[in-house]
């Protein structure tokens, strides 16, 4: 299944959030650059692919680095915003499950969170191995899934429970891969080896009261479902939501753990 309607729903979500990217999904997102880049082994004179751009955040640090990079992203309006950001990079509109590059680009591949934002994780990773040279490495992060996840526990838990899925498109599971085992499996079998993985302790921030606002600006994906319930069913989920993250309130503000996934991998020879 290609998941058509799907990935339409997701570029247009990123389309209207690329402006404030940075002040939601960014402030938790950007957690993991650090990591991804030494876990690709950026170095100056290095040529990277940062897939999946987003804003352009990871491609910009890797060019602090001396490295040439590149991004690409399905939404316009982010790639429009990562080259404002970052003019020494190029930038890109394309799609990470076709890759509009040369077989052995790359030395270095990295995908920041853009796993559970695609139709086929299957088809980006054989893409991600394609453009690499031989032995180049790729590293990505993803979301830990429930019940290890607690924001992902309470958000989707009490979707499942209350959200009216019918006109919701359908979509691949969203933490088909939140494990160790999993991940390094998918990789293996797209030609890569030496899996590595490691877990970030990511937090969500957000003003106490003020959660369902942040994290819709925050997740493209949860907000096609909860663009298709009604007044009353989101009033439910908004309830449930704000009970449920009482336990993580300090201060007026609320911190939630939202643990994540870093991967590195090898193209194999």
């Amino acid at each position: 299944m290609t998941y058509m309607a799907f990935k339409k729903a997701e570029i247009d979500g990123w389309e209207e959030r690329a402006p404030s990217y940075n002040d939601f999904t960014g402030r938790v997102t950007t957690q993991a650059i650090p990591t991804l880049l030494a876990m690709a082994e950026t170095a100056p004179g290095k040529c990277l692919l940062d897939l999946c751009c987003g804003t352009g955040r990871v491609a910009g640090a890797a060019i602090s680095l001396g490295v040439q990079a590149e991004g690409i992203d399905a939404s316009e309006a982010m790639v429009n915003t990562a080259r404002e950001a970052f003019p020494q990079a190029s930038f890109e509109i394309g799609d990470a499950e076709a890759i509009p590059r040369d077989d052995g680009a790359y030395d270095a591949v990295i995908c920041s969170f853009g796993l559970m934002h695609v139709g086929s994780p299957e088809a980006l990773f054989r893409e991600m191995a394609r453009v690499l040279k031989p032995r180049g490495r790729v590293a990505l992060s993803h979301w830990v899934g429930p019940p290890d996840s607690p924001l992902f526990r309470i958000v989707f838990g009490t979707m499942q429970k209350l959200a009216n899925m019918t006109d919701v498109p359908p979509a691949p599971p969203p933490f088909a891969l939140s494990s160790d085992v999993a991940m390094g499996e998918a990789l293996e079998k797209s030609g890569f080896e030496d899996v590595s993985v490691v877990r970030l302790p990511l937090v969500f921030t957000s003003p106490e009261g003020k959660f369902a606002e942040h994290f819709r600006n925050f997740a493209a994906r949860a907000a096609i479902i909860l663009d298709q319930q009604t007044d009353g069913v989101l009033r439910d989920i908004y309830a449930s939501w704000d009970h449920q993250l009482k336990e993580f309130v300090s201060e007026g503000e609320i911190h939630v753990p939202m643990p994540a996934l870093a991967v590195s991998a090898v193209r194999k020879a």
